[in-house]
């Protein structure tokens, strides 16, 4: 893949992001390898994603992190913004600050809504709720002949878990005319104050019969996925998200997880506003 295939691959890229509206940090946090992008974005009537707001909706169905939390299905309404520099994408903001060849810089907040209410299931009676907070960070996106490369971190900026996550992620694109299908892979490392808020810790203070303390501890996470996206015609897009993330020992060993992982996957369909 050489570096203008690989600007028709960042085009496709938004364009699976536009048509599902990834308005839902768990289906977002596996488009990370999109990140700042803007840079190799392309604008015609044939192009996968165009610049500026696409409007629409999308069919989501994702799993909880936790054994006792329920499986999420809906449909939400939701839009996105793609500029040169700004980008928009529900949860989140990119700005990209610098480019350098195949390099782009880019900074990033986001809000990481919660994921625990101890009203949802008696088994998580005497837990703390797992509240938002809101995140900022850095990142880069290189643009080589094997693919898409992003990496970046970010850390909790509002005071909730006090964390850091660490991501890099490897794209594949393969695009057709008005088309982009793309398989991924990333691997996510977050701290022990993220990990426990998060994903699976148990204070001593929450600790009940059948649900020790437990400290996760600093943990990784491995997180294929699979995004496809379809131009329509000038006016309209759709795309897929399918994604996977398999959890390390520290977080599947949880009292509160005991899994091996949660799944998100989205259909969306979108207007694009010219």
């Amino acid at each position: 893949m050489n570096l203008a295939t690989s600007r028709r691959a960042g085009t496709g890229l938004w364009a699976a992001v536009a048509a599902c509206l990834l308005v839902l940090p768990g289906a977002a946090a596996h488009a990370e390898g999109l990140d700042a992008i803007q840079t190799i974005l392309g604008d015609s009537e044939t192009s996968p994603v165009p610049q500026g707001w696409t409007v629409g909706a999308a069919a989501y169905s994702g799993s909880s992190p936790y054994s006792a939390g329920s499986s999420t299905t809906m449909v939400i309404p939701g839009g996105i913004y793609v500029g040169d520099e700004l980008m928009y994408l529900g949860d989140r903001i990119f700005y990209t600050f610098g480019r350098q060849g195949p390099i782009s810089f880019f900074g990033r907040l986001r809000v990481r809504l919660g994921n625990l209410d101890p009203d949802d299931s008696p088994e998580w009676t005497g837990l703390t709720s797992r509240k938002a907070q809101l995140e900022a960070g850095l990142g880069a996106v290189i643009v080589s002949p094997v693919g898409l490369w992003t990496t970046r971190f970010s850390s909790d900026i509002s005071g909730r878990s006090k964390g850091t996550e660490l991501l890099v992620n490897w794209a594949a694109p393969i695009i057709g005319e008005g088309w982009m299908v793309m398989p991924g892979v990333g691997v996510l490392w977050r701290n022990s104050r993220l990990a426990n808020y998060y994903f699976g810790g148990v204070s001593p203070a929450e600790a009940a019969p059948g649900r020790p303390a437990y400290d996760v501890g600093n943990a990784w996470s491995l997180a294929p996925s699979l995004i496809a996206s379809w131009r329509i015609d000038r006016h309209w897009l759709a795309g897929v998200v399918l994604a996977y993330e398999r959890f390390s020992s520290p977080i599947a060993d949880s009292p509160l997880i005991q899994k091996t992982g949660r799944y998100d996957a989205l259909v969306g369909l979108g207007y694009v506003w010219r």
